[in-house]
């Protein structure tokens, strides 16, 4: 083969099948935030899981923390309901914990900490877009529907999925 030839044939195998479609960047982010979306419902039910092992166990999954600078509240995590509230600071909280949690079977919703699954990989996706996809999706400000229309899901199976 000629050295014209030579070069022909490695820029044509760089390039690749010109009979193959170029993959659409747009399709390939997509693609990504949909992976994204399911491994954060991975995560979820994880999450679930240790919750539900907990309350099987006795244990009461609570929310709730500092509210202003000496306020706060205790909330059922589960339910919402206000356990407790004050307004005189980390001592009060402390002393408010111990006398309706005695025997220490509540847990900050906060400490259940499950093992999230490795994020995906997505080829043409470079690892910074990726962790901006990633706090894009799980913004509050970012609205299931806004989520759906770009990725092309319905906004329920995206809320489903967050």
């Amino acid at each position: 083969m000629t050295e014209s030839g030579t070069n022909y044939a490695r820029a044509a195998h760089e390039i690749g099948d010109p009979r193959q479609p170029m993959p659409n960047r747009t399709d390939t982010v997509r693609a990504h935030v949909r992976a994204l979306l399911s491994g954060q419902a991975q995560d979820a039910r994880r999450q679930d899981a240790e919750i539900e092992a907990l309350e099987a166990k006795g244990h009461r999954i609570v929310d709730g923390g500092q509210t202003g600078q000496d306020s706060w509240e205790i909330l059922d995590w589960r339910t919402g309901e206000r356990l407790a509230r004050g307004d005189d600071g980390l001592e009060g909280y402390d002393a408010t914990t111990d006398r309706l949690d005695p025997d220490g079977m509540w847990f900050h919703i906060d400490q259940i900490e499950s093992e999230p699954g490795p994020r995906p990989v997505t080829d043409g996706i470079p690892s910074s877009l990726s962790e901006a996809l990633d706090d894009w999706i799980s913004m509050r400000s970012t609205s299931d529907e806004e989520i759906a229309e770009f990725i092309g899901w319905p906004a329920e199976k995206v809320r489903d999925h967050r």
